[in-house]
């Protein structure tokens, strides 16, 4: 009983030491753990601490090395405005920091060009700019009555400039019917109203394009609220709006056709039966 009392006793305790060794260990690899850990993370910020200096020391060089300095400005787009022009309007200059330019240009002061509707500004390193813009172009030639002057217009309704009916070209179309405000600022738009007026213009067109009549459009009037056309400066067709068009562009070609080459006059397609009147 004895010697088995002994056996117990020393069993017992060779279990509270494996317990304890086990302990120790354990408390050992969460230390080395955690300095692991530690060590890590110091690399980390050091490594962050580097890069960034790294990119302030880049970033410096970019900013005050004379090898970024703009020797070069080419523009592309536009010949009615010079580079000079445009560059002064944007604040660029030569021998200014290449990638300074870049950021601080504001593209809205291109609103002093009526003629631009967009532009931008291209590096090509070492010290190269590129300007490269977008040209509006001249639609219409519309006539203000109050002023007694026409203006040019472009597709989208921004006045371009002041305009003569003996320089219109074959790709502008004369307009009557549009009303301008008391101060016209070239590099604006027409009021939404008038503007709508020539998008109801261009369906007419589109359907009359379709048609197949032939004859060509040399001018537009909205006056009294009504769409006129002019074909070949010879005959006047009134439209009241954009129903139905189709239907009444089929029917303006068989009148057409039935007229002598040479006639003259008025077509009224707002009446329920359309019908030609000679001046």
């Amino acid at each position: 009983m004895i010697i088995l009392g002994n056996r117990g006793n020393n069993s017992r305790t060779s279990t509270r030491k494996n317990s304890a060794s086990t302990k120790r260990n354990y408390e050992e690899n969460k230390r080395k753990i955690k300095k692991k850990k530690k060590g890590k993370k110091a690399f980390i910020i050091i490594l962050i601490f580097l890069i960034i200096g790294v990119l302030a020391s880049g970033c410096y060089l970019l900013f005050t090395s004379s090898t970024f300095d703009v020797s070069e400005v080419e523009l592309n787009g536009t010949e009615r405005y010079t580079k000079e022009e445009i560059m002064s309007s944007l604040d660029i200059s030569l021998g200014k920091n290449i990638f300074i330019e870049f950021f601080s240009y504001n593209k809205e002061n291109i609103n002093k060009f009526p003629y631009l509707s967009d532009i931008n500004l291209n590096i090509k390193l070492p010290n190269k700019i590129q300007l490269n813009v977008s040209e509006r172009t001249s639609k219409y030639l519309a006539y203000d009555k109050e002023k007694n002057k026409f203006f040019k217009i472009d597709g989208e309704g921004y006045i371009l400039e002041e305009g003569k009916i003996e320089e219109k070209t074959e790709d502008e179309m004369l307009v009557y019917g549009i009303t301008f405000a008391d101060e016209i600022i070239f590099g604006e738009k027409i009021n939404e109203i008038d503007y709508s007026k020539i998008l109801t213009y261009l369906n007419v067109k589109k359907e009359y394009d379709k048609s197949g009549i032939g004859m060509t459009i040399t001018k537009v009037s909205f006056e009294n609220s009504l769409t006129t056309l002019t074909l070949d400066d010879k005959l006047i067709v009134k439209f009241p709006n954009e129903i139905e068009l189709e239907y009444k562009m089929n029917f303006l070609k068989g009148i057409i056709e039935k007229l002598p080459a040479e006639s003259v006059g008025v077509i009224d397609m707002t009446k329920d039966k359309p019908i030609f009147s000679s001046f």
